[in-house]
């Protein structure tokens, strides 16, 4: 007699965000093999009752359907819908948690929300290197974006993302070459040959001393804290 073994299903988690229609997420979880969790994100723009009747309902739906499948869910309530940077922190922070629980993200929906919201989490899955996908309005098609699996954050090395981490405490002051020469124990030169490809990949600026016009300081840009994320 031989025993067979069948091989288990891949488990895996689906993101997506939510507007008004859960018809624009739930396609996903049912052509999605093996889904064990969803995590989505919603929030209603505040511009009246009927709109937060409107999202409390689509979310309940949602739920309502992944409790019928035995599907776990994460439902997220976005406080302000509008506040991009803080949206794409969040998703960010929450794709990093599951796959460090060695998780496999199988897609994000980016359907439904408030266009800051959408946008957020498009950045979130650029950065990570996440597949994604949206559902046309009038035919509830699932259509692919042909992104790159690529995690941004690897264009820096090592050696750049140290500076970048004590640039960032900084306070938006910046610090001289030297001054970031003494902070992480770097020759000079060095650091100059990092910050040069720093400002080379739009990381940093240099900026004229505020007390010395001989003197440069380096600063971080604002777009980088999107690269960087909040592990940092």
């Amino acid at each position: 007699m031989y025993a067979y073994s069948i091989p288990a299903r891949p488990m895996a988690i689906v993101f997506g965000t939510l507007g008004f229609r859960p018809k624009s997420l739930i396609p996903t979880l049912k052509s999605t093999p093996g889904v064990e969790k969803l995590v989505f994100y919603s929030g209603a723009d505040r511009s009246g009752p009927e709109a937060v009747q409107a999202v409390a309902e689509a979310r309940k739906e949602v739920i309502d359907y992944c409790v019928r499948m035995g599907i776990a869910v994460d439902a997220v309530d976005l406080p302000d819908p509008f506040d991009f940077k803080g949206i794409e922190k969040r998703i960010r922070a929450d794709i990093r948690k599951h796959r460090k629980e060695g998780r496999t993200i199988a897609v994000f929906n980016i359907a439904g929300g408030t266009r800051p919201t959408s946008s957020a989490a498009l950045l979130a899955c650029i950065l990570e290197g996440i597949p994604t996908v949206y559902i046309h309005d009038l035919t509830y098609e699932e259509i692919p974006l042909p992104l790159l699996r690529i995690e941004y954050s690897q264009v820096l090395s090592p050696e750049e993302r140290q500076i970048l981490k004590v640039l960032r405490k900084s306070g938006g002051e910046g610090v001289t070459e030297v001054e970031l020469a003494e902070l992480i124990h770097k020759h000079k030169a060095t650091v100059n040959h990092h910050v040069k490809n720093l400002v080379r990949k739009g990381a940093v600026r240099l900026e004229v001393h505020p007390a010395d016009h001989r003197k440069r300081v380096v600063k971080v840009e604002e777009s980088t804290e999107l690269l960087l994320g909040d592990d940092e």
